[in-house]
């Protein structure tokens, strides 16, 4: 966009201006004091009208782009449902979930939510913890989705469960089921595992805390490495 200024002769006499800003119709019986403070008006004057207009004319050029732009942005908020504001919703948060003996099992998760409002079942979204088991050893087990009944103390884990020994050994399955009060863990889903003796595949598990004790049920088909049938003391 252009600004056009315009000229009438009707409106104003440009000499009568330049005159005035010159001091030429000043009255020859002023004081110095009076001719010196109509100086600096003057000078003031020619200094500020032309940075004024100036901004003027550049308001009138950006107007037009500024309202384009504002017309072009838009936020999209998106309102919560009804009863979602009632339950509960952590973020990036970790939570800790305490056993019969008090062993303390640490837990991470991106997001825990409450499934309705006022139940004691939480969902969890990619919920990562430890389990602490006998003679210093733990088990680390994570998975994308979890579910937590806070009534019975039980932690279900879904879809693509990993679990991690601290001896070294792993094992992948669909779903995993830990009771905190029985300090039991199962599984009823085929599981693979591999370890420092081999590979193994099951039809289903169970382990336990407290002894340290990880049972394999159903048909279950063993890969023993070589190596690991070798005696050290005579190879």
């Amino acid at each position: 966009m252009i600004a056009y200024v315009q000229e009438s002769s009707k409106l104003f006499d440009h000499n009568k201006l330049d005159s005035y800003f010159n001091g030429d119709n000043l009255p020859k019986n002023n004081t110095k004091a009076e001719i010196s403070r109509h100086t600096k008006i003057i000078r003031l004057g020619k200094l500020l009208l032309p940075s004024i207009a100036a901004l003027l004319i550049g308001l009138l050029i950006l107007f037009p782009s500024l309202k384009t732009t504002n017309d072009e942005f838009s936020i999209d908020i998106t309102l919560p449902k009804k009863g979602e504001l009632e339950k509960l919703h952590i973020e990036n948060t970790s939570f800790y979930i305490t056993d019969r003996n008090n062993n303390v099992n640490n837990f991470t998760a991106r997001n825990i939510d409450e499934t309705s409002p006022g139940s004691k079942l939480i969902k969890l979204n990619q919920p990562d913890g430890v389990l602490p088991m006998s003679n210093g050893a733990w088990n680390n087990i994570k998975s994308p989705i979890g579910y937590y009944n806070q009534n019975t103390n039980v932690l279900t884990l879904q879809e693509n469960v990993d679990m991690f020994y601290s001896d070294g050994m792993t094992a992948k399955t669909e779903e995993l089921t830990y009771d905190f009060n029985a300090q039991k863990g199962w599984g009823t889903k085929e599981i693979t595992s591999e370890g420092i003796f081999g590979s193994l595949r099951s039809q289903g598990f169970e382990f336990y805390a407290a002894k340290n004790l990880l049972i394999f049920t159903g048909k279950t088909y063993i890969t023993i490495e070589e190596e690991s049938l070798k005696d050290n003391n005579h190879e």
